[in-house]
């Protein structure tokens, strides 16, 4: 089809205003009234500082001032002019993630090529499945070797990686050599699509400071506490196991493996934080992989504004952004999740009589291989991804077992190894979840109640879980009402609602239902675990898109909001007080991980002799501590539980058997672990506890300590020498 044709048939009109559809008004006037909402809303904000004014801002009111102080917003970009730059330390960085990119698109290419689906995808789609798919591969190998205790042998690793590439790599050349298969689908073609390459350059700024603070060493609590603190203990000690201090090692780190992966290939003895910047800056770009994915999909399924509006509806939503340079793996699973559904939206979406023409086995494969990835990040993608994705495939497939069979296959190939690691360590193939239903599970009945009741559903100050109230809050939290949601993703959606292609909009509305349903009714309702939906109702608002495109005031209104939506989504997430974003993406990488690195591990880092372990307690984000160290979670027991009833002697003994010279206690963590509706703290840890050691001499105070002297926050003490006084 020539490009007049297609424009004529996908424009039919040019009166800006006569020929416009009731839809298109309607998108206009539902569009200002969602934005006077969505602009009012009020905003966090840090708490004032003695002297100060408090300052409540709505989300319009960090907008306007965020355009107002644009260029002292972007100058934090360089640290303000206050800090050293280092662009040129990000190149290793970067050189690492590239290599990896590129040998995952090579792994990507190699089965879908299996899988007879090399040319089934387009340009857009088919290259951001490539890269998934090979990360998904890279992560499983990762995971099995280290299961298999090869960490700290690259020769075997290199030797396993090399054997995947060949075996995948065989087909892939055998077809290059004999040319085009006539019996493998091929996408359909499409012409240039040059307005979608004008909005790339509008997003330009934002994909730069995605990328950048992707880079950006790692401070979020729960990313140095253990999504990339316990892939750094798994290198040091060589194989992937249930660590007995950190819970959270029992749960599946596919996004993780691939900081583990190149924690073992960096050639630095600073190998664990170099690697963990690559893996961080692989899991931020994923952001940029959904956009990708939406545009080749939405493309496909529907037309080019679904995925143009679709892209650029997820690209300028803060909370993925905030993903990717926290270093949380929401944002990963999501895109997983979207990538399972992905081939059986488009088996259903296909007409009866050309279904058959499908290679539906490939189909069924690639979206299980997918599914068990979204469940390898995060176990919630179980009732997210696994169970929805598989009853759309039996609804497409209905009777087709060898469909069904494979794509259960290719999940459960995906899943069992983190479910065996459980198994194996701990009793409970989803430790630490569901402890009651395992007899086996090797925590105590007061470990498992602590856990259940960190992560119930919250309950209101009347005791109640799902009220109207509650009810209301969760659906305002799905359209908006979070406070890091993007701008231009309901109206549209909404209107994505009422398009006549039912058999697209039926099944991305479960999928989407069945993410909030979980979230609100089966989880404890943490926003960020609502970002799998965030991907579906993009394509949603695509689809709502192509309803209003073919009328010329409904391109021109396409054109406002969504340029709209991505200003504002670049305004939010440089409103770095607000967000909790480090915008610093030109800093050196060495001051930036001295500036989110705590004073006590400084003090440790700078003071611990090599050979000497650090025995911690209270906190538990210990990422960057250098030396060896015992410590626990507010969930485990503490390490030194054992002394607690020991005599002076036996203690001296315990600590010089593990090489213990230092204690580092963090009593401000204690005490909020332990504050009124947090989660607790083992009751074995208490301040008489070290005073009776102090007194026996077997331990001191250092010179570090922090807080009121007669009971400081942060205390690091030097253990005595066996043969000392």
């Amino acid at each position: 089809m020539s490009r007049k044709k297609r424009t004529e048939r996908s424009e039919p009109s040019q009166s800006l205003v006569g020929d416009a559809s009731l839809c298109v008004w309607l998108l206009i006037a539902g569009a200002v009234i969602y934005a006077y909402w969505y602009f009012s809303l009020a905003m966090p904000w840090p708490a004032p500082g003695p002297g100060e004014t408090p300052y409540h801002p709505t989300r319009g009111d960090l907008v306007r001032d965020g355009l107002l102080l644009l260029p002292e917003l972007l100058s934090l970009w360089w640290g303000g002019g206050e800090m050293p730059l280092g662009i040129f330390d990000r190149v290793g960085i970067l050189a690492g993630v590239v290599a990896m990119l590129l040998f995952a698109y090579a792994l990507g290419e190699f089965l879908l090529c299996r899988l007879k689906l090399l040319k089934f995808f387009g340009r857009i789609d088919g290259a951001v499945l490539r890269l998934g798919i090979g990360l998904t591969l890279l992560s499983w190998s990762t995971c099995i070797l280290g299961l298999c205790g090869l960490l700290q042998r690259p020769l075997a690793i290199v030797l396993s990686l090399a054997i995947l590439f060949v075996s995948l790599g065989t087909a892939w050349k055998k077809q290059l050599a004999r040319g085009s298969d006539p019996s493998e689908a091929t996408a359909p073609s499409s012409v240039a699509d040059f307005e979608s390459r004008w909005w790339l350059l509008a997003t330009a700024p934002l994909l730069l400071f995605i990328v950048g603070v992707s880079i950006v060493p790692p401070y979020e609590y729960d990313v140095v506490e253990y999504h990339l603190e316990v892939p750094k203990q798994w290198y040091q000690a060589g194989e992937v196991s249930v660590l007995p201090g950190n819970v959270y090692s029992g749960m599946p780190m596919g996004a993780e493996m691939w900081a583990l992966l190149s924690m073992i290939f960096v050639p630095s003895e600073s190998a664990w934080f170099y690697g963990a910047l690559i893996g961080k800056t692989v899991m931020g770009l994923f952001t940029v992989f959904i956009a990708g994915l939406l545009y080749g999909a939405g493309k496909r399924l529907v037309g080019p504004w679904c995925g143009r509006a679709a892209a650029l509806s997820a690209i300028a939503v803060p909370w993925l952004t905030y993903q990717s340079g926290t270093g949380l793996v929401d944002g990963v699973w999501a895109f997983f999740t979207l990538a399972a559904a992905y081939p059986v939206l488009i088996v259903m979406t296909t007409d009866n009589e050309k279904r058959s023409a499908l290679p539906l086995d490939g189909l069924a494969i690639l979206s299980g291989l997918m599914a068990g990835m979204a469940f390898g990040v995060k176990y919630p993608a179980l009732l997210l991804a696994i169970v929805p994705v598989f009853g759309l495939w039996v609804y497409a497939a209905r009777t087709d077992w060898k469909v069904l069979g494979l794509q259960v296959a290719a999940v459960l190939v995906m899943t069992a190894p983190w479910l065996v690691k459980n198994t194996i360590d701990t009793g409970n193939p989803v430790y630490p979840l569901a402890g009651n239903l395992f007899p086996t599970d090797i925590r105590t009945a007061d470990q498992i109640a602590q856990w259940n009741q960190a992560h119930q559903v919250p309950t209101n100050a009347e005791g109640s879980r799902y009220s109207i109230s509650q009810l209301m809050h969760g659906v305002t939290t799905l359209i908006g009402g979070s406070p890091w949601a993007g701008l231009a993703i309901v109206p549209l959606a909404i209107c994505g609602l009422f398009s006549p292609q039912r058999r697209l909009v039926v099944p991305v509305v479960i999928l989407l239902a069945v993410c909030w349903l979980v979230w609100w009714g089966m989880s404890h309702r943490l926003e960020r675990f609502l970002i799998p939906a965030i991907p579906l109702g993009c394509l949603l608002a695509g689809i709502g898109a192509e309803m209003v495109a073919p009328y010329a005031l409904g391109r021109y209104a396409l054109r406002a909001w969504l340029g709209l939506g991505l200003l504002v989504g670049f305004v939010l997430v440089n409103q770095s007080q607000a967000i909790k974003l480090d915008p610093r993406i030109f800093v050196s990488l060495e001051s930036l991980a001295n500036s989110h690195t705590a004073q006590g591990v400084q003090w440790l880092n700078e003071h611990v002799p090599p050979g000497d372990a650090v025995l911690a307690t209270g906190d538990a984000a210990l990422f960057y501590l250098e030396p060896p160290v015992m410590y626990h979670t507010c969930f485990d027991d503490p390490p030194f539980q054992p002394l607690v009833k020991m005599t002076a002697d036996e203690r001296r003994a315990w600590l010089a058997e593990r090489d213990i010279g230092w204690l580092y206690v963090h009593w401000g963590e204690i005490e909020r672990f332990r504050s009124l509706g947090n989660y607790g703290f083992p009751r074995d840890v208490t301040r008489e506890f070290f005073s009776e050691m102090e007194n026996q001499g077997i331990i001191e105070v250092t010179e570090f300590q922090t807080g009121n002297p007669d009971a400081p926050t942060v205390v690091i003490y030097r253990v005595h020498e066996t043969n000392q006084p």
